[in-house]
């Protein structure tokens, strides 16, 4: 039987201390969990200074491309399940 939640940390080294979801549901998908984690840390997608500033999601060194996947898909059997957070910029976008 699948668990009920989730622990969910995603650590950015920008930040003072991780977003936390101790009861994240299972079948979040990852672009809502990213939607959230940009929230807390005050993050915003997007043009800057000519720049494009985008983040991205990362399963140990996996980047995790499709926001279409669940939290169970990634967690898989583990009751918990930690990301980290990265900033990309492309210049002159």
């Amino acid at each position: 039987m699948a668990k009920q939640t989730l622990n969910v940390t995603v650590t950015y080294p920008a930040a003072g201390k991780p977003f936390q979801d101790k009861d994240a549901v299972p079948t979040e998908t990852l672009a809502s969990l990213k939607a959230r984690v940009l929230t807390k840390f005050g993050l915003n997608e997007g043009e800057e200074s000519g720049n494009l500033i985008t983040y991205v999601l990362f399963k140990g060194k996996e980047r995790l491309e499709d926001l279409s996947v669940t939290l169970q898909i990634l967690a898989g059997d583990a009751g918990a399940l930690s990301l980290k957070l990265s900033q990309q910029i492309v210049q002159g976008a």
